[in-house]
């Protein structure tokens, strides 16, 4: 049998519906809610230095003298298949975005150079790649496994963590938008 509703509360409950879906992030409009996090250590504090990273100073905030919004930093492998998967993903999301003050740097954990620059030029990254073989900046960062990607504002705070691409983009779109 089905209930009886009455006109006035159906459209209630579509426009709370309607507002629900919104504060999901369900809509379209605006960047939506910033997607769940990783529980990692450095979620919400500030993210560690990465002076001279690749042999060139590396400053959360500013890249080549251009301002930076928002910087991605991802960790990952060439032997890594979920890395294999979210570096082309990244790379969408930094020719999207590098113009909105984006910037992503790809830190390669491998122990042969060769080995990341072969699966970055293969993967056709244009994001600038590091290779991180004393693992110095993995150890400063507490990544145990990749891929791990990092979400950093422009005042250096670690804004979300985690492994989806998806995710990391509505999480940049989010902190652009700030």
């Amino acid at each position: 049998m089905l209930a009886r509703v009455r006109p006035r509360s159906l459209l209630s409950t579509a426009l709370r519906g309607g507002v629900l879906a919104s504060a999901l992030g369900a809509s379209s409009c605006g960047a939506g809610l910033m997607p769940e996090s990783l529980r990692h250590p450095l979620a919400g504090a500030q993210a560690p230095s990465m002076n001279e990273l690749g042999g060139q100073p590396t400053e959360v905030g500013i890249w080549h003298g251009a301002p930076v919004k928002v910087t991605v930093v991802d960790f990952w492998a060439s032997w890594c298949q979920g890395c294999q998967e979210s570096l082309p993903a990244l790379d969408a999301l930094y020719r999207d975005k590098r113009g909105d003050g984006l910037n992503v740097i790809g830190v390669s954990v491998d122990e042969r150079r060769d080995d990341a620059y072969a699966m970055a030029q293969t993967l056709h990254a244009s994001f600038p790649i590091v290779v991180d073989q004393d693992a110095r900046f993995a150890s400063s960062y507490r990544v145990a496994q990749v891929p791990l990607t990092f979400v950093v504002d422009r005042s250096g705070t670690v804004r979300w963590v985690g492994r989806d691409p998806g995710a990391v983009r509505r999480a940049v779109e989010v902190v652009l938008a700030e």
